[in-house]
């Protein structure tokens, strides 16, 4: 049995833009990309960055069988179903868009630079393949196209959140704390509870040396939904420059609990583990 014919990928490309503004703005009450009314089984939507379909139809079902994998961290694995699909569907938009992301987790960057680049082919009107097009180029240190391709997402998408915060990461890490501040506080205007608004916020107190503040403000995040794991990372850095290793050492085992997010893609585990070990020591004398 066929994955889906060339006819079918196109009408299901065509299924997903009627949800997309006529000024290209995605509907924000949702974050979801869906079909015209007609075809109300069929729906794309985000679960961590990582896209998943409702349907029946085996294109999707293949696709969410990938999604799985790689909500497990199994990116390889679930880079051979997606390949295998585009094969038979060069044109479905889950397929282009979730491959980038695993050949993104793979740190195989200019494979996966390729595949979000085809995926804006198309469905340009989708602000979240702008985002990772930006993160690829932050992690070539190109900062300016990096920012651009943010720029492109907001336009997209003014009321999304995490864009603010990669915006004010790309001026955090070029030490521009003042301008990072504003993005991060353009978040927590639409939201002032944001958990990675909060955490931008505690990451120029930790720059400042201002340890105190910076466990006060992290002590604040609910953590209930999803956010930024490098939040443990300070608050563990922050502990333990204040002397309190057991908070220290419980966060570092916090954060190494998620050895598959993307904090572990510029950062080692081995380091991570050293620093729990050698909090584990303080905490015995």
């Amino acid at each position: 049995m066929k994955l889906l014919t060339l006819t079918s990928a196109v009408i299901i490309l065509i299924m997903l833009l009627p949800f997309l503004t006529p000024d290209g703005i995605c509907v924000d009450k949702t974050d979801i990309i869906e079909e015209n009314e007609s075809h109300p089984k069929y729906k794309i939507y985000p679960e961590n960055d990582i896209l998943f379909c409702s349907g029946d139809d085996i294109a999707g079902t293949e696709n969410n069988r990938a999604a799985k994998l790689m909500l497990e961290g199994k990116w390889s694995e679930a880079g051979e179903i997606l390949e295998n699909g585009l094969l038979h569907a060069p044109l479905f938009y889950p397929y282009r868009y979730n491959i980038g992301i695993c050949y993104l987790y793979l740190n195989k960057l200019d494979i996966s630079r390729m595949h979000f680049t085809k995926a804006i082919q198309l469905v340009p009107e989708y602000y979240r393949t702008y985002l990772q097009l930006g993160y690829i180029n932050g992690r070539w240190n190109k900062q300016s196209e990096a920012l651009d391709y943010f720029r492109k997402a907001l336009k997209l998408h003014p009321r999304d959140l995490n864009t603010y915060i990669l915006m004010g990461d790309i001026y955090f890490n070029r030490k521009q704390l003042s301008t990072a501040k504003k993005y991060y506080e353009a978040a927590l205007e639409l939201n002032n509870v944001f958990p990675n608004g909060l955490l931008g916020l505690a990451k120029i107190h930790f720059i400042n040396e201002e340890y105190v503040k910076t466990i006060v403000l992290l002590k604040s995040v609910n953590l209930s939904g999803d956010y930024d794991k490098a939040l443990h990372y300070y608050y563990a850095e922050s502990a333990f420059k204040t002397g309190d290793y057991n908070t220290a050492a419980r966060e570092y085992e916090n954060l190494l609990k998620f050895t598959t997010d993307r904090f572990f893609l510029i950062n080692s585990v081995l380091l991570i583990k050293h620093k729990l070990e050698l909090s584990r020591r303080f905490t015995e004398r």
